[in-house]
């Protein structure tokens, strides 16, 4: 009977490949992704956080859009502003929570 032979290499997009050979014929072929290490020191972003920056992203398109001359922008900088005032209300709830 024939040996397997197992060979492992790593491929250009960063993910395991490993051939399985019974003699010099292949037989199966395997890609994994490479195990990785989770640092638990670092804390998680908070969800105050989180929402800070997705109300500093959608003031920023407000800015663009308001600046903007044609129907469309003005109307993209009205949703913006409705979409920021949402955020408001859930960053005001995390903030008095991340107090307690």
């Amino acid at each position: 009977m024939e040996d397997l032979i197992v060979r492992k290499y790593k491929n250009e997009y960063g993910l395991y490949n490993t051939w399985t050979y019974r003699g010099s014929r292949l037989i199966k072929t395997e890609m994994s992704y490479p195990k990785t290490k989770i640092n638990k020191k670092t804390k998680p972003m908070s969800k105050k956080q989180e929402l800070f920056e997705q109300i500093e992203g959608l003031f920023t398109d407000f800015q663009e859009q308001h600046n903007g001359t044609t129907k469309k922008s003005q109307a993209n900088a009205r949703k913006a502003i409705g979409e920021l005032k949402k955020l408001v209300t859930d960053y005001r709830k995390e903030s008095v929570a991340e107090s307690k």
